[in-house]
């Protein structure tokens, strides 16, 4: 073993208790008067040295509220050399905390308990055949043990976490530890304190185990009684076998080819970026994005401003507030000044509180004022003042946001939108917001793309810029360069203030790799469902091609930029799009028709049954994808307003459950329309003055069908 650093730690039994050996010689103790006190309750016990059961008939166990006894118990004979301990003990309390101390006849001493005793009038604690367990051991010397340490997990090339081995360590006494592992070829260890630090060595992957052992330190030369001393002690230590585990390094997410910028005037939107069309490396089953705005100082930099207030109000509006500059940054610079103005008047100052980082406003008026106000921050990071114009009306006394939910100020004028969510499949249009419609200017985010597991280490960033301009003149178009001969792509090209990476100003090349999947085919459904290209069975669908061409040819025989389709089943639709230049691509896009099979047990999307309820047709008859999915949870009302059969198997019963705690109905079932359950189970979940089933029409029950509540 490997001896490491000492840690001192000390954590209480919660299942056996500890005992200091306190004086020699029986204390002869005498009973308290029952009487004397109002509440009382039992207790049944044993008592073990060692962990060896002690069964002397001398020995005693005693209850004590400080020096006052409120319990004594003797040992009983109960066959075969075993003993119990029958005490009843006593409180004017019904609720109470107690002392315990022992004398053992063996050692001839009193052991005073660590743990403390709760009192609960009328309970009854330990039985005959399973016993209060007291343990008690010589010097105070109890044994230590460790709790199970989780398996640790990790990727080739990144260390564990540390763990902290105290938080493991079972130990009644306060004696300090020494922290030692076993050597293991395929880690490398450290020891902190307490504190385990732990690496794989270059190339390993797979299982290992590592076994580490905490060990009591002796206490030589302790004074046990007066005139008498002793320099030994046994030793106690314990031990953990802890897995690790370290998987072989996969591809990290990477921007290619990169996120343009963009570039637009005044009054229009951004487009939405499609983040898994430049990311196309990373092969995990899920993904997560993120962004975060760079502080650009302004160059020339705003000097602080000197701002003062000079006048007098009669009343204030106050202001807790929290600046942002968007949800992923809050102003947190201790230099940073927030003002209020009606218009040029100062009418209040406030400085970052540096304990939580809120900006305390007070703002100055008068009542008779319904006077707007302009909030105005200085950003020392941005060297910039950053301006919000008529925030809010001025009302006198009113206090806007508090300390658990601050009144959000956004400075940012624009603002990207990523959900904080693990995204499966990696799909995702990220939308950019203009919050300042009057903004003219740009801002730069770094876009992220991280492996959910090891956002720190699996992960790419990029700067993506975008910029309003007051006019078209101040914005250029131009063209990807994906193979870098400095020739663009006449099929993917940006709107922007400055060229963005990956790009040039010319559309002269026609093989740029992979130009055919920026060939984009529109997909509009007119049957008032979102444009998902999920639709129900012959709705009419628009796909038109986005990029004008010199001719199309469609897999369904059409020659224009848009066709209309109206398919019964699944169908992949694909075009042949001819350009100018010479190029032909070809694109391919799928509309999926929601079928009669239940493959989503949520309450609504596509492949759910209320889903496929709104696409079915009179006398259809709906089934489940079993086993796969065997069960419908309703958050609301189902309408049945068609004759319809929903069935399942005599061996494998879907079950269709009613969430009443979200649901205000049941299923309704209307006027002559009837719903046949064959071997379907309902089931309602919450409250029970509901009605499964209401409505004018009818519920025919065919096979087996269980109708139960939770």
């Amino acid at each position: 073993m490997k001896r490491v650093h000492k840690a001192y730690t000390i954590i209480l039994f919660i299942f056996v208790l500890a005992y200091i050996k306190a004086e020699a010689q029986n204390p002869n103790w005498s009973p308290p008067v029952g009487n004397a006190f109002q509440f009382s309750a039992n207790v049944i016990a044993q008592i073990k040295l060692s962990d060896i059961t002690s069964n002397n008939v001398n020995d005693r166990i005693a209850f004590f509220d400080g020096a006052e006894m409120r319990g004594l118990g003797n040992a009983v004979a109960l066959g075969n050399g075993l003993y119990r301990h029958f005490i009843t003990i006593y409180s004017n309390q019904s609720l109470d905390t107690l002392t315990i101390k022992v004398y053992q006849q063996g050692t001839d001493h009193v052991y005073e308990v660590q743990q403390p005793f709760i009192f609960q009038s009328q309970s009854i604690t330990g039985s005959v055949d399973n016993a209060y367990t007291i343990n008690i051991y010589p010097d105070n010397n109890a044994p230590i043990w460790l709790l199970p340490v989780p398996s640790q997990s990790t990727i080739e090339g990144l260390p564990f976490d540390p763990i902290d081995m105290a938080q493991y360590l079972v130990q009644p006494d306060e004696y300090p530890v020494d922290w030692t592992y076993t050597i293991n070829p395929n880690l490398i260890v450290n020891i902190n304190g307490s504190i385990l630090n732990v690496s794989a060595v270059s190339g390993f992957t797979g299982q290992t185990f590592l076994t580490v052992r905490a060990t009591e330190q002796p206490i030589v030369d302790r004074l046990l009684f007066e005139g008498e001393r002793t320099n030994q002690q046994e030793e106690q230590y314990a031990e953990v076998i802890i897995e690790f585990n370290v998987m072989p390094l996969y591809d990290a997410p990477l921007w290619q080819p990169s996120i343009p910028g963009q570039g637009i005037v005044i009054g229009q939107q951004f487009d939405t970026i499609p983040l898994h069309t430049y990311e196309n490396q990373y092969t995990g089953t899920s993904i997560r994005y993120d962004y975060k705005p760079v502080l650009e100082e302004k160059i020339p930099n705003d000097t602080l401003p000197g701002w003062q207030i000079t006048n007098t109000y009669g009343t204030t509006m106050s202001v807790v507030a929290r600046p942002d500059y968007t949800p992923k940054h809050h102003f947190n610079h201790a230099g940073d000044v927030l003002a209020a103005f009606s218009g040029n008047e100062l009418r209040g100052i406030a400085h970052r509180n540096p304990i939580n980082g809120l900006f305390y406003l007070s703002i100055g008026g008068e009542a008779e004022n319904n006077d707007t106000i302009t909030l105005l921050l200085y950003s020392t990071d941005m060297k910039r003042i950053l301006t919000k114009e008529k925030l809010f009306v001025y009302e006198p006394y009113r206090i806007l946001g508090d300390d658990e939910l601050p009144y959000s100020i956004e400075f940012a004028p624009i603002v990207p939108v990523i959900p904080d969510i693990d995204i499966v499949g990696g799909i995702y249009d990220m939308p950019v917001n203009i919050v300042d419609e009057n903004f003219i200017g740009s801002m730069t985010f770094t876009i992220s793309a991280m492996d959910p597991m090891y956002p720190l280490y699996l992960r790419d960033d990029i700067d993506v810029s975008f910029c309003i301009a007051a006019d078209s003149t101040s914005l250029s178009l131009f063209y990807q360069d994906l193979d870098g001969d400095g020739l663009g792509n006449p099929l993917a090209s940006v709107m922007a203030c400055n060229m963005p990476e990956g790009y040039v100003t010319n559309d002269d090349d026609c093989n740029d790799n992979g130009v055919d999947n920026n060939i984009s085919i529109a997909i509009t459904e007119n049957s008032g469902t979102p444009n998902d290209g999920l639709i129900c069975a012959a709705s009419e669908v628009t796909l038109s091609v986005v990029q004008t061409a010199q001719s199309y040819q469609w897999s369904s025989g059409h020659t224009t930029q848009s066709i209309q389709v109206d398919p019964s089943v699944t169908t992949a639709y694909s075009v042949t799009v001819t350009f100018m230049v010479g190029c032909i691509f070809t694109k391919s896009d799928t509309i999926i028709v929601e079928g009669l099979v239940v493959k989503n047990s949520n309450n609504a999307g596509f492949g759910s049954l209320r889903n496929i309820l709104e696409c079915s047709n009179e006398g259809d008859t709906i089934t489940y994808d079993l086993p796969t999915v065997d069960n419908t949870i309703l958050t609301q009302e189902l309408i049945i307003d068609k004759n319809v059969r929903i069935q399942g198997t005599i061996l494998t019963r879907p079950e269709i459950s009613i969430d009443f705690n979200n649901a205000l109905n049941g299923i309704i079932i209307t006027a002559n329309k009837k719903l046949i359950l064959d071997n379907i189970d309902v089931k309602t979940i919450g409250a029970t003055n509901q009605s499964t089933f209401t409505g004018t029409g009818s519920v025919d029950i065919i096979g087996f069908t269980y109708i139960s509540s939770q």
